[in-house]
C-alpha cells in the first residue's frame, strides 16, 4: 500500500513501517522524474531521509537603468535565489555584459506555479538598487524580469565652521568611503 507523504516548506512527517520503498514525487512546476534517491530503505533507528528533486525553467533578470528591455544595462549586478525571509541558497549570479542574470533550474507550471524568491545583492557601484526579496513565478519554462537600478540621486553635501554657526567653509573636500 502507498503511504502518500505531505511536504510543506520542505518538510513531511508520516508513521512508516521499516522495509524497502520505490519513491515518486508529485511536486507542481519541478521534473517529478529526477527525485532522488528514487528508492529508500527505511531501517529501525533512523528517522531522518533526505531527497531532492530539480527544476528546469530559466529565469532571466534583465537590469538596466531605467527597467526596461531596451535600457542601458547594469554589467556586474549580483543576485542570489532566497526564500520568503530572505534566508540564501545557492551561488551568486551576476549580471553580464547585456545586464542578465540567468537562474538556470527554476520551478514553472502553467498552473498553480510555485513562487520564487531572490534578491539583489550589489549593483555595479554606480546604481541604486532595491535589496528586498522579491518574487515571481514562471508560466512557462523561460521568463524574463525587467528590473531598475538607478543612477544615484545628486546629493548637497554642506559644511560649515563648528565655532561659527552656519559660517561657510570656503574650499576643501570631503571624501566618504
Amino acid at each position: 500500500m502507498a503511504k502518500i507523504i505531505d511536504i510543506t516548506d520542505g518538510t513531511g512527517n508520516s508513521d512508516i513501517l521499516n522495509g524497502s520503498y520505490n519513491v515518486t514525487a508529485s511536486v507542481n512546476g519541478y521534473d517529478n522524474t529526477s527525485i532522488n534517491p528514487s528508492s529508500v530503505d527505511i531501517t529501525e533507528g533512523v528517522n531522518t531521509y533526505n531527497f531532492t528533486i530539480s527544476a528546469t525553467g530559466t529565469l532571466t533578470l534583465h537590469v538596466t537603468e531605467d527597467g526596461t528591455s531596451t535600457g542601458t544595462p547594469i554589467v556586474g549586478a549580483t543576485f542570489v535565489r532566497t526564500d520568503s525571509q530572505g534566508n540564501e541558497y545557492g551561488g551568486v549570479i551576476t549580471t553580464d555584459t547585456n545586464g542578465d542574470a540567468l537562474f538556470n533550474n527554476v520551478p514553472f507550471a502553467d498552473t498553480s506555479a510555485p513562487v520564487i524568491y531572490y534578491k539583489q545583492l550589489t549593483s555595479d557601484g554606480a546604481h541604486e538598487f532595491d535589496g528586498n526579496v522579491q518574487n515571481t513565478t514562471m508560466t512557462t519554462s523561460t521568463s524574463t524580469i525587467d528590473i531598475q537600478n538607478t543612477v544615484p540621486a545628486t546629493r548637497t553635501i554642506n559644511l560649515t565652521d563648528s565655532n561659527y554657526e552656519n559660517l561657510p567653509i570656503s574650499s576643501g573636500t570631503i571624501t566618504l568611503e
